[in-house]
């Protein structure tokens, strides 16, 4: 009996202690980010942040990435149809054109090189895609939905690369 209440014993310490650990990381790895906060409540939020090592974080997050990315570029299309303003369609014309190489390139390239452990791939396809955004938030401050939407997605990915630069 007292082996057995030892055992249970040292099964909660073990489990709990776990946890710990892996919040912990999780906070350890924002905290190297730019953006603290987003890292933290976009990582949390996913169920299998709590059993992650660094990798394992760098993937979430990308795979979160490639979500608001993909929202982003479908918004950039739906604004496209509906703009009449020609200096506004160019620009969104060009956040067009960016966003399809950030969600159909930079961003598979991305997940796959943290798939394969290869984190070099992974960091020069997060920088090519901060630079997309960037090129493309120059045009689009008069629609702040895209622009919030835009800055989310960059904020996302300067995420993804600190991370990823934990790994090289």
């Amino acid at each position: 009996m007292k082996s057995f209440v030892f055992s249970m014993v040292v099964f909660f310490v073990f489990f709990l202690l776990s946890s710990q650990v892996s919040a912990d990381l999780i906070s350890d790895t924002c905290k190297q980010t730019p953006s603290v906060n987003l890292c933290e409540s976009t990582l949390r939020a996913d169920p299998q942040s709590s059993k992650a090592d660094v990798q394992g974080l760098a993937l979430i997050a990308a795979n979160k990435l490639v979500v608001e990315g993909t929202k982003t570029e479908n918004e950039i299309k739906e604004l496209i149809k509906k703009t009449k303003d020609q200096p506004l369609l160019d620009a969104l014309k060009l956040c067009a054109d960016k966003y399809n190489i950030i969600v159909h390139y930079d961003f598979p390239v991305a997940v796959e090189a943290i798939k394969k452990g290869n984190p070099k791939f992974a960091e020069d396809a997060t920088v090519d895609a901060a630079r997309a955004s960037d090129k493309c938030a120059k045009g689009i401050t008069s629609t702040t939905d895209l622009a919030s939407s835009n800055k989310l997605v960059h904020d996302l990915d300067d995420i993804v690369l600190y991370i990823v630069r934990l790994l090289l």
